[in-house]
């Protein structure tokens, strides 16, 4: 059993049947969204920006992978945190692990697809951060993707949840930005997104569910 925290910065491995340590490794930050497992590794996103990749057995540190573009630091609840934490939770599909890093988009904000084994760099988009768009209120002005939340694998696309803003699509091969709901629906997103089929599902923690077409990002309820 895997357990991330955000008090200490450390994942720690359990033995399922006893509860006993078999392991613990400390990161450079604060972990605020579950690790994605796969084939003998776990991959975990930090508030230090980066991407980890642990073997599952034994702890070791495998290799990782800066999200931004530097090690800036600033202040974050009360930490030390990366200019452009990384909390576009891992999801892993087919060899792949998907993660974003940034949630100020006129910082930037970086979305990479990386060799689940290497950690090499598959794709990466860098361009979806500072977006000249209509914002809620109807009136245009610079925004963009700020990921927040466990990233969600449906079919040949990706979603990016936002944390109180609705999900992003970008292409699960290329890393091209598909589309932005942002302004389009009276909508309140959450960081919680699951797909099935043609559909998918926001969560947000008040309490609102809302439902949307995966083609086009158009709200159905």
């Amino acid at each position: 059993l895997l357990v991330a925290s955000s008090g200490d910065d450390r994942l720690i491995a359990l033995e399922v049947d006893t509860g006993s340590e078999r392991w613990s490794r400390y990161l450079g930050g604060p972990i605020r969204l579950p690790p994605a497992a796969a084939d003998g590794r776990v991959y975990v996103a930090s508030d230090d920006g980066f991407l980890y990749c642990i073997d599952v057995a034994t702890g070791e540190q495998l290799w990782r992978f800066r999200g931004g573009p530097d090690n800036r630091w600033v202040l974050g609840n009360s930490r030390l945190v990366s200019t452009w934490p990384a909390r576009g939770g891992p999801v892993v599909h087919d060899g792949v692990v998907y993660f974003a890093a940034g949630i100020w988009p006129f910082m930037g904000v970086f979305l990479h697809a990386l060799d689940a084994v290497t950690g090499e760099v598959v794709w990466s988009n860098d361009g979806s951060g500072s977006l000249y768009m209509l914002q809620p209120h109807n009136s245009p002005a610079y925004a963009g993707v700020a990921p927040q939340g466990a990233l969600v694998v449906a079919g040949d696309r990706l979603l990016v949840p936002g944390g109180r803003s609705v999900p992003a699509c970008f292409d699960l091969r290329t890393g091209q930005f598909l589309y932005y709901q942002l302004s389009r629906y009276n909508k309140t997103g959450g960081a919680f997104v699951c797909a099935a089929g043609p559909c998918f599902v926001n969560y947000h923690r008040d309490g609102i569910t809302s439902l949307y077409d995966l083609a086009s990002g158009a709200a159905r309820v």
